[in-house]
């Protein structure tokens, strides 16, 4: 009875695993400057105000996936693939509620064409592309598996290195700043 107990929780832990929203397919294909293995994140904005664009990307951000930043999840990774021309999936698989996500919350694809790795922290002049469309908006249910090219919009020919992240100043940088603000005060007030 034990063991018959056991098998039908482990069955059933499986069987909720099994559902869950999934996006499918390719989000673009013959995609430029990148190449198979470059690193790239589904994001999905749950705020609900379709915010996300380029401002967002600043040296220090870490992405990785099933992580929250700000009002967006980190959806999964996929590494650009480059048979059939260069592709960038667009795969994704979560429940509803991780990232406080949401049906009708928009989704984005993100691709740096200067990282390959299942984590990535953007350091000032790193390059990426960012991918959205209209109709990119998460579906009504976690039984959902919806794709590229039928349910959602598919680029092609698109440019996959558009923007570049802007370097951070460090500490010391600001410090030196203050230093010559405060010099130059002295010198104003020294010579009236």
């Amino acid at each position: 009875m034990k063991k018959i107990t056991i098998l039908s929780l482990f069955l059933s832990a499986f069987a909720l695993n099994l559902f869950g929203y999934s996006l499918s397919g390719t989000a673009a294909s013959s995609v430029s400057n990148l190449v198979g293995g470059n690193s790239s994140f589904v994001i999905v904005d749950t705020s609900g105000n379709d915010t996300l664009d380029e401002s967002f990307f600043t040296a220090g951000l870490t992405l990785s996936a099933g992580s929250t930043v700000g009002d967006y999840y980190v959806a999964s990774h996929n590494s650009v693939a480059s048979f059939f021309g260069t592709s960038l999936p667009g795969n994704a698989s979560f429940n509803f509620g991780d990232g406080s996500t949401a049906a009708a919350d928009y989704f984005y694809v993100v691709a740096f064409s200067d990282h390959s790795t299942t984590s990535v922290t953007l350091a000032g002049g790193n390059t990426f592309g960012l991918l959205s469309g209209t109709d990119w908006q998460l579906g009504s249910s976690n039984s959902n598996v919806d794709s590229y090219g039928s349910e959602f919009e598919q680029f092609s020919n698109v440019n996959g290195a558009q923007f570049t992240v802007a370097a951070v100043p460090e500490p010391s940088s600001y410090a030196l700043l203050g230093g010559l603000l405060a010099l130059g005060c002295v010198m104003l007030r020294r010579r009236a």
